[in-house]
């Protein structure tokens, strides 16, 4: 069956076959590709939004350090009554100059604990600043989506319209075409990955590029037959208005 011949009539209608057929690749393929498409905006958004939870793990870090700091200056200010008593009270030198220090390292403590608390403040405002301008985008995004979405929708439904007619188109032609020549048709097009039929311009097959031999070519500007290319074995024919 691999040289089976074929009519004038028969090659016109396998290569129409074979248009319908490239059509409904083209199409099945922009199907599978228009979920990914959703897929990949929502894997956008949802780097987004995982950008902001960590947004809000270390503003919670950074609260919860807050709250240690103004324990921390709450405990000094305590101790530093407690030295102010403990200076009064002091029986001897050491006792004094324990107060003393007791005082100053309080007093340096809240001095630490309250510069740490100015910059805690300065990023947790930062922080805030930027998890609105994160919601608000992952708003705007998700709203992008739902409207790609619909989009989407509609656009299956126009291309399953159209798969539907090719589809109803192919069954019309195959019921044309001899059950020998429609098997010979569909050996070629899994040899060939479903380019079975190629146009030759200026001289050269379309499908691989390559000079056709003047012999070849005076037979197929006579329409002897079916001419093969015969360095990747496809079926050539010339287009009206080409060659």
């Amino acid at each position: 069956m691999l040289m089976l011949d074929l009519s004038k009539e028969d090659l016109e209608k396998l290569i129409k076959l074979q248009e319908i057929d490239s059509k409904i690749i083209k199409l099945e393929l922009k199907l599978k590709e228009l979920p990914e498409e959703i897929k990949r905006l929502e894997e956008i958004a949802s780097t987004r939004r995982n950008k902001i939870a960590q947004i809000d793990e270390r503003i919670e870090e950074l609260s919860q350090k807050r709250k240690e700091l103004e324990q921390i200056i709450n405990e000094s200010y305590k101790k530093i009554e407690e030295a102010k008593k403990k200076k009064s009270k002091a029986k001897n030198l050491e006792e004094y100059k324990e107060a003393i220090k007791l005082k100053a390292d309080a007093e340096k403590s809240i001095i630490k604990a309250t510069k740490e608390i100015e910059n805690i403040l300065k990023e947790l405002n930062a922080l805030f600043r930027e998890r609105e301008r994160m919601e608000q985008s992952v708003e705007e995004f998700e709203g992008k989506i739902r409207k790609k979405e619909e989009e989407i929708r509609k656009t299956q439904q126009m291309l399953e319209k159209k798969l539907q007619e090719l589809g109803g188109l192919r069954e019309q032609l195959v019921s044309e075409i001899s059950p020998e020549v429609v098997e010979f048709y569909e050996e070629k097009k899994y040899e060939f990955g479903g380019n079975v039929f190629v146009p030759v311009y200026n001289k050269t097959c379309s499908g691989c590029s390559m000079q056709v031999p003047s012999a070849q070519y005076t037979k197929l500007l006579r329409g002897e037959g079916l001419v093969y290319c015969p360095n990747c074995g496809r079926i050539l024919f010339i287009e009206q208005g080409g060659g």
